[in-house]
């Protein structure tokens, strides 16, 4: 029994020992399982270090650097922004219009019926210059005509007489019998501009009593011009003529050319013309020079054209470049109707010498030199600098009235 009970307990002992072994193994499984994963884990540090160590050395963990906006003030700013302006305003042209018109006439020229009635065969166009009713046309309008009819926009036809004309300005004028009318405001053609507005108005084709408005710019100035022929009863070369594009047509011809303030600036006279017809380029008489002329005519019943006695050709000068230059007037010969001599010969004035200044103006071209003679009158007092054997020398001296079969 004895021998049975010691077996009985070996083996509860032994069942006892071997749960007990069964539970060091858990344990020493789970000690081993935490060693295991501490080293892991302490393996995932050094890693780490290691990786982070490499990330530092390269920069990665260096602190960005963010840019800061420097403050913005906000502010409303206006610009001026350049102004397309039209061509024409023709709110302005409508202003001038509506005054100038009234100053503007038709010109009708022709002969008396038998039965006494006025037959008009041709005319042009008159500018209003005096309330007193002296009106300014062109002297091919009028020339050798004997009766002449004007007629305003409001549609009253008067009778006129015609005071004079002078065919080397074509410049002409008449005078009615009426008073109290509105005369056009005068400019200064010797302010103009290439490119100032310019206004045309007249009787282009004999329309109607109301006159025509066309619009346009200065397009040059100084401009010559050979005219003449049938129109103009003989051919002649006007100077220092107004080139404008506002159109021109026939019939147009006295009327006037206004600048942007509607004053007088120039009488339109002719139009350019080829074997293809108009060229758009009108031309009109600086209303400076056509004052002189109606001037003389009122106060003198002629016009004193000033004659400086001489024929001239155009002299060169050679730049440095080598370039050919206008440089004055070439004395050719002393000239004048039965070889007399006139003004500037008789001042000592030689031939070969060479003009390049009249009253302080230099003189490079002969158009030039004609243009600034035509707004002189016989009389006038000039000094003029020439060029002789490369000595300058200095005549001051009155011109002549240039001869009537000059």
């Amino acid at each position: 029994m004895m021998e049975s009970m010691d077996e009985e307990n070996f083996s509860q002992q032994e069942l006892f020992q071997q749960e007990k072994y069964i539970s060091d193994l858990i344990e020493k499984k789970s000690e081993k399982q935490r060693s295991s994963t501490n080293i892991m884990f302490a393996s995932s540090l050094v890693s780490s270090a290691i990786v982070l160590s490499f990330l530092y050395l390269f920069g990665l963990f260096d602190a960005e650097e963010i840019a800061i906006p420097e403050p913005v003030t906000i502010t409303e700013t206006v610009t001026e922004k350049e102004l397309v302006v039209p061509r024409v305003d023709s709110t302005e042209i409508v202003s001038i219009a509506e005054i100038a018109t009234k100053t503007i006439v038709q010109v009708q020229v022709g002969n008396i019926s038998e039965e006494g009635e006025f037959l008009p065969n041709g005319g042009g166009s008159g500018v209003v210059i005096s309330g007193d009713g002296l009106i300014m046309t062109n002297h091919h309008v009028i020339d050798n005509s004997t009766e002449v009819r004007v007629v305003f926009e409001d549609g009253r036809m008067y009778e006129s007489d015609i005071i004079g004309s002078d065919r080397l300005t074509d410049i002409g004028l008449l005078k009615i019998a009426a008073s109290n009318l509105i005369p056009i405001s005068i400019g200064d053609s010797e302010a103009l501009s290439v490119g100032d507005l310019a206004v045309a108005i007249g009787h282009p084709l004999t329309l109607g009593a109301a006159p025509t408005v066309t619009t346009g710019v200065v397009s040059a100035l100084q401009r010559r011009l050979d005219v003449g022929g049938e129109a103009m009863n003989s051919g002649v070369t006007l100077f220092g003529l107004i080139q404008t594009d506002a159109p021109i047509t026939r019939g147009s011809s006295g009327g006037a050319l206004l600048n942007n303030n509607g004053e007088l600036i120039g009488i339109t006279t002719a139009i350019a013309t080829a074997d293809v017809g108009a060229e758009g380029l009108g031309f009109a008489v600086p209303v400076n020079l056509a004052l002189g002329i109606v001037e003389d005519l009122i106060k003198e019943g002629q016009i004193l054209h000033a004659f400086l006695g001489i024929l001239g050709a155009q002299h060169f000068d050679t730049a440095d470049d080598g370039a050919r230059v206008f440089s004055g007037v070439f004395i050719q010969e002393l000239y004048g109707p039965g070889d007399d001599v006139f003004a500037i010969g008789k001042a000592g004035a030689m031939p070969g010498d060479i003009i390049k200044k009249i009253n302080g103006i230099n003189v490079k071209t002969l158009d030039g030199l004609i243009t600034v003679l035509r707004q002189k009158r016989a009389g006038d007092t000039v000094e003029i600098e020439i060029l002789r054997n490369s000595q300058t020398i200095t005549l001051v001296f009155d011109l002549d009235l240039r001869p009537s079969d000059v």
